[in-house]
């Protein structure tokens, strides 16, 4: 539908306006970024990022605890016995006070072999780290990406209305005028939306919708493929994390051999009697013997000095269930087997996912060859129409910066399929 008549178009910039009015209910304050700058602040402020950054901080703390020796010591004290009822008269044994201390010495190598698996956490935590923050980045670049397009497109709608300006006695020129605002119209509510889908990654730091800024030119680059597919196979965050889930594996299985090895546990322990007198009342009668008259005699009793006894000893269990049975040592090593097979598979699909991205790459590439060359020939020879050739040029431009924005994502991600995590420089 046209409008050719001024009264036609001042009824169709009410009809906007009204409607402009009614949707556009909050005003959202934008401010420029560059990609670099916004991707510091994703890297910082991140909540998967942050997450994965104190799952480090946890494994560096145990680390700590799995490298003590475990002593367990334990101190033991008792007073006693106490008896209610003598067995007889003048029993009084006093009661004794036992002190006692018993630790373990662990078996052979388990604490060299938890530290070790506490390492092997440490790295895998970091190698995770870097994966969750590549995967992270690489959607918040795309985003970006995005967004930097629409701004380009919101800047070439407007350029080819500032061309149009001076035609407005054309009739064609009004269509085109109309035409190019309702475009430009489009596309920055698109750029809205865009644009604050980039608050999404940046953990609530930046207070502003970001506008990005930069160009989308990146010269077409040519791969060798057996490189990148070596360099994926090597490089890509999954095969090293991967890689340090095998040695945690490892290292658990030696651990798990290792906790077969039997604790002992010594102990000491002193008993201390107190001095006491024992009398049991007896009386003696002697009979009388020449000039020696007959006489009883009482018996004092015995007095027993202070007595320390001490005794020492080690316990050491029998392991007959670890000779019984072998489901830790299966599981442990089943683990380690299934990591080694799932990173087998993954540098089987890395060569798959390279020779595709740079299938995309090669198709990309061609496109944008073919829309700079189109571009380049419209500016070169425009219309003989004013008008339309300010809406070829502007078409042209369209396609073109359609063509350097796959051009771009495809690009990276062959870099990302490949191991390669730059980013570029817009």
């Amino acid at each position: 539908m046209k409008f050719t008549t001024p009264f036609a178009l001042l009824i169709w910039f009410l009809v906007n306006v009204t409607i402009s009015s009614n949707t556009l209910a909050i005003e959202l304050k934008s401010a420029y970024i560059s990609l670099d700058q916004y991707l510091e602040i994703v890297k910082q402020n991140n909540a998967y990022i942050g997450g994965a950054a104190l799952d480090i901080q946890t494994a560096n703390a145990n680390k700590v605890s799995q490298g003590l020796y475990q002593l367990n010591p334990s101190i033991s004290y008792s007073r006693g016995a106490y008896r209610n009822q003598s067995a007889y008269a003048n029993d009084n044994t006093p009661p004794s006070t036992t002190y006692g201390l018993s630790f373990t010495v662990e078996g052979w190598g388990k604490r060299s072999a938890r530290e070790n698996l506490a390492q092997a956490q440490i790295e895998a935590s970091a190698n995770q780290l870097e994966q969750t923050s590549t995967n992270i980045e690489l959607n918040a670049i795309y985003a970006y990406i995005d967004s930097l397009r629409l701004s380009l497109m919101i800047k070439s709608f407007q350029e080819a209305l500032v061309k149009l300006k001076p035609l407005q006695g054309n009739v064609k020129a009004i269509d085109a005028q109309r035409f190019l605002a309702m475009q430009k119209a489009n596309n920055e509510e698109d750029f809205s939306f865009s644009s604050l889908n980039l608050l999404n990654y940046s953990g609530g730091a930046i207070k502003e919708v970001p506008a990005p800024r930069g160009s989308l030119n990146y010269r077409i680059q040519d791969f060798n493929l057996e490189e990148l597919i070596a360099q994926g196979q090597s490089q890509r965050k999954e095969v090293i994390s991967l890689e340090s889930s095998i040695e945690v594996a490892d290292k658990n299985m030696t651990l798990t051999m290792q906790n077969r090895n039997v604790n002992i546990y010594p102990y000491i322990s002193q008993t201390r009697t107190p001095q006491y007198k024992y009398s049991n009342g007896s009386s003696y009668s002697l009979p009388a013997v020449g000039p020696l008259p007959a006489q009883t005699i009482t018996s004092s009793g015995t007095t027993y000095t202070a007595a320390n006894s001490l005794a020492v000893g080690v316990s050491i269990p029998i392991p007959i269930t670890n000779y019984l049975q072998s489901a830790d040592i299966v599981t442990a090593a089943n683990q380690k087997l299934q990591y080694e097979m799932q990173l087998k598979d993954l540098k089987e699909q890395i060569r798959v996912q390279v020779l595709q991205a740079s299938m995309k790459y090669n198709a990309a590439a061609r496109r944008l060859r073919h829309a700079e060359k189109e571009y380049e020939d419209v500016s070169k020879d425009p219309n003989k129409n004013p008008v339309l050739a300010i809406m070829d040029l502007r078409d042209k431009e369209g396609a073109l910066l359609d063509a350097k924005t796959n051009h771009l994502k495809a690009l990276i991600n062959l870099w990302r399929q490949s191991g390669n995590y730059s980013v570029p420089t817009l």
